[in-house]
């Protein structure tokens, strides 16, 4: 008993009255796959056509038969081989074919399915599981959640937050940008790249008059990134926030270290602790334990740490500038103290980059971020 076209149109999730089915469906060879195809065809006569305007220089021109992705309710796909009216206007030669809401211009997956893959990507679901279930490519299921976000991704360019926050993670096999609101804690927006290039071509669609708004910009001591906000945000001013002072610094007190140790012998009880017990140079010096003494396998006998860490500053007299002037910054970043911040640190102390750091910054701000 054949199948009649509106049980058709329901199975396949049809509402286009335009839409003539010839004949009921078959079972063909696809992509070396049995596959239930039914035929179709498209004819509606447009008003105008849609290059030059002109309504009654529109003649017939063929079909172009369309293989269409529609739903499936097993494992064997279903397409419609859609024949779609083609018209020339002979005003100005130009070819088009009649259009339907059932598949959207220049695409072959049906809108149905469109909607089931994005249903699917709700839950838990790999691209290459959505892909096989709608007889798909992963990479078609990737461009049509792309297609549906860019729809809904208002990036909007008349406001920004007076507090902003910069910082790149890793995304995939690329670096990416991310910039929050420092007052509310909320994401305003996620760029794929972190180039000064693609940053400037972001925050310069925003009105100089709302850029001007912006007063503070944090950050870590990225010289793209402190460069950069001057030229964006003409009155914002750079704060750096506590965890990337500290990291900077203890990186530089590293660097003093390493090469203290390689001035001793190998064999000394100074290089030995420096090279096993590291860590507590880093450590605030009100935390060290100066009264009771405990065993240390790294010298091989009992002592306290501070009369340790005292032996090994004796080595070099830069080595005990540098490591005091560590201990001065973590208090300083402890207490939020920006004058002692302020101070101007020597390179030789600690390190290079300290001092390109603060150069770069041109400021030392505290940021309880």
């Amino acid at each position: 008993m054949p199948l009649t076209s509106k049980s058709i149109r329901l199975a396949l999730e049809i509402t286009d009255p335009n839409i003539i089915f010839l004949e009921d469906g078959e079972i063909e060879t696809i992509h070396n796959q049995a596959a239930l195809v039914y035929r179709a065809k498209l004819t509606v006569k447009p008003d105008h056509c849609p290059n030059c305007g002109f309504t009654d220089q529109i003649v017939r021109f063929g079909f172009n038969q369309v293989r269409i992705v529609a739903p499936s309710f097993g494992y064997r796909p279903t397409y419609l081989k859609l024949s779609c009216q083609r018209f020339l206007c002979q005003a100005c030669q130009t070819t088009f074919q009649s259009r339907t809401d059932y598949v959207r211009p220049g695409c072959v997956i049906s809108e149905p399915v469109r909607q089931m893959v994005l249903f699917d990507a709700i839950s838990n679901h790999s691209l290459t599981d959505i892909g096989q279930r709608h007889h798909i490519s992963d990479k078609t299921v990737q461009r049509v959640i792309d297609e549906e976000a860019n729809l809904h991704n208002f990036q909007q360019i008349t406001w920004l937050p007076e507090h902003l926050a910069f910082d790149e993670f890793k995304a995939t096999d690329r670096m990416s940008f991310i910039w929050a609101n420092s007052d509310c804690q909320e994401i305003g927006a996620i760029l794929p790249s972190r180039t000064s290039y693609q940053l400037t071509k972001y925050f310069e669609r925003f009105p100089l008059t709302v850029r001007r708004q912006v007063k503070t910009v944090s950050l870590d001591l990225n010289a793209g990134y402190v460069h950069l906000v001057p030229r964006l945000f003409p009155n914002a001013k750079v704060v750096v926030d506590r965890f990337h002072i500290v990291q900077m610094v203890s990186t530089a007190l590293n660097m003093v270290r390493v090469q203290v140790m390689k001035t001793v012998p190998k064999t000394s009880t100074e290089y030995r602790f420096m090279k096993r017990e590291w860590k507590v140079f880093l450590k605030r010096f009100e935390e060290l334990d100066a009264v009771n003494t405990v065993y240390h396998a790294s010298v091989g006998y009992f002592d306290t740490v501070v009369n340790l860490i005292s032996k090994c500053l004796d080595l070099d007299p830069a080595f005990r500038a540098a490591y005091e002037t560590y201990q001065s910054i973590l208090t300083a970043v402890k207490e939020r103290d920006v004058t002692a911040l302020d101070l101007d640190y020597s390179p030789r102390y600690l390190g290079h980059e300290i001092a390109s750091g603060r150069s770069e910054s041109n400021v030392w701000s505290v940021a309880n971020t």
